[in-house]
């Protein structure tokens, strides 16, 4: 059974579909929700199965979306690990709506994240499809802030010596460098040089664009 929440809380239940539009409610003036809930927004994304949030289910599915949402508008910093979690956890692997949104939700969290996002993509137990997502937002604070850009290359470096023989990896990674237009990276312009990845899986006009502005050819 349902656990009780707050007034407030409880209306997410009730709250309504959603699409993967850009544009999400705003919680706290739509529905007066504070970090005060924070508790009760992580225990609904940690009890939920977020494969459940998808059109054909009944409303109260949903409740685990809107509650995420929440979690980043609000900046609740702490909540990065049960998100985290979620993303692997065996009874979400279907939560396609979860990954597609989770870097938004934790580019909202904000800088303070970033020690948590580097242990994530460097724990070998993770699998390399999960990494991807924590990298996408580190590569969106190092976009907010240009303090971050080496942090980002030098954590790119890292997957690489460790990955590099998994080409479709180092493509999606290599997709959002590209985000960045990295050339004054001596080692990513050795990677692009050498093929040292998947041509299938490379977005052509990031590559491109970074073979024209490094004048690697």
């Amino acid at each position: 059974m349902k656990k009780k929440y707050s007034e407030e809380v409880e209306k997410l239940f009730k709250f309504g579909k959603t699409d993967l539009s850009e544009d999400w409610p705003n919680y706290a003036q739509e529905l007066n929700i504070r970090k005060k809930n924070a508790d009760e927004l992580i225990e609904i994304v940690k009890n939920s199965n977020l494969s459940h949030a998808i059109s054909g289910f009944k409303i109260s599915d949903f409740a685990a979306r809107h509650a995420w949402r929440a979690l980043g508008q609000l900046k609740i910093t702490k909540s990065v690990t049960v998100l985290l979690d979620a993303l692997i956890d065996k009874k979400n692997e279907e939560a396609f709506d979860f990954r597609s949104e989770l870097p938004k939700v934790l580019v909202l969290l904000g800088f303070d994240i970033i020690p948590d996002l580097k242990k994530f993509v460097r724990n070998p137990i993770i699998e390399w499809d999960f990494k991807i997502i924590a990298f996408k937002a580190l590569v969106q604070f190092a976009l907010q802030n240009s303090i971050y850009r080496n942090n980002v290359i030098n954590t790119f470096s890292e997957l690489f010596a460790k990955y590099q023989n998994e080409p479709i990896f180092i493509s999606k990674l290599l997709n959002e460098l590209f985000k960045l237009d990295p050339i004054e990276y001596e080692s990513i312009k050795e990677i692009i040089k050498n093929d040292q990845y998947d041509f299938g899986s490379i977005d052509k006009d990031g590559l491109m664009n970074f073979i024209k502005l490094s004048k690697l050819y």
